[in-house]
């Protein structure tokens, strides 16, 4: 079984099958807590406990689905470790509804809705016997969908009206097909975000604008310009016509840093060319350095604190 907490955590299936349901349900638990967000997990009738998931990483998202017995998880925002990197959820609820307590809102996600889920905030959620899709997104990266995402959270939106339709029959579809896909996965990744935003009916205002419209250039220079080791935030301020400052208090609106957002877009690229057979005459140190990492070694070792294993064993068991 997996135990990697957040976005591009590996491949993998589970299922309780076989086992006591002690053992199952401490399985399940261990790994909802590592994978998801640390959490406590009530179930009413554990000798009849069942669960089973699947993980696949999309690119830089972790998509998981799920199905599982009646239970209760509980998530306090001061129990994520500080060095975790930011998450949001889209939860796709396909069977039996999920009532949901996230700060002071109440509300119920229905069979065919979807909502998005802040893990640096507390929540309640309560299910019956459930089936779901839960895509974990970076917030770096859902920033660069929504610019303002914390409005949408803790709303439920249907995937059986409008942009929504569209939408939860590209999650079902990525559920079953995911393994066949001959797009790349940044691609499919960014299909989603699209479709989201679409969904969720984002609009910007005149000074939302503004601001989204540099932070896109931003986040699109550092990810054009990733390979360059020597990239300094006066670079990027530069090209924008903005202060260094400026440029630093935009990044942290959005809950990103610039070391943060430039690793993250390094490691990203380098587990994709790592994926990539076509990719596989590279020696490590070539990718080390098209990503702009000057040491192997530490690029070894960021790759490992990120995606839980070092890139040779991620490039043996991860050929797309």
């Amino acid at each position: 079984m997996l135990h990697h907490r957040g976005a591009g955590g590996g491949d993998g299936r589970w299922s309780s099958h076989g086992l006591p349901p002690g053992e199952a349900l401490r399985r399940w638990k261990n790994w909802a807590s590592s994978t998801l967000a640390p959490m406590h997990i009530e179930v009413p009738d554990e000798k009849n406990f069942a669960a089973r998931w699947t993980t696949r990483a999309v690119g830089p998202l972790q998509m998981i689905a799920l199905e599982a017995t009646e239970q209760r998880i509980v998530h306090m925002s001061d129990e994520r470790n500080a060095a975790d990197e930011p998450m949001f959820q889209l939860l796709y609820c396909t069977r039996a509804p999920i009532e949901a307590r996230i700060g002071a809102r109440h509300f119920v996600v229905d069979q065919g809705e979807f909502t998005l889920v802040d893990n640096t905030h507390s929540y309640d959620m309560r299910m019956g016997a459930h089936k779901a899709i839960d895509l974990v997104i970076p917030r770096r990266l859902m920033h660069r969908w929504l610019p303002d995402p914390e409005q949408y959270v803790a709303k439920p939106f249907s995937a059986s009206k409008h942009w929504g339709i569209p939408l939860g029959s590209f999650l079902s579809t990525m559920a079953r097909e995911i393994d066949t896909a001959v797009l790349p996965a940044s691609v499919i990744a960014d299909q989603v975000g699209t479709l989201l935003a679409l969904a969720v009916g984002y609009q910007e205002t005149p000074c939302t604008k503004h601001k989204a419209a540099l932070l896109q250039r931003a986040l699109r220079l550092l990810n054009e310009r990733h390979g360059d080791p020597e990239l300094h935030p006066n670079t990027i301020a530069s090209e924008l016509g903005i202060s260094k400052r400026y440029l630093q208090a935009l990044l942290a609106e959005a809950g990103m840093t610039f070391v943060g957002y430039l690793s993250a877009a390094r490691l990203d690229k380098a587990s994709e060319l790592l994926s990539d057979r076509r990719a596989s005459q590279l020696q490590i140190s070539d990718i080390s350095l098209q990503c702009g990492y000057l040491d192997p070694s530490y690029f070894a070792r960021a790759f490992r604190r990120r995606f839980g294993m070092g890139p040779r064993e991620w490039r043996s068991t991860r050929r797309l």
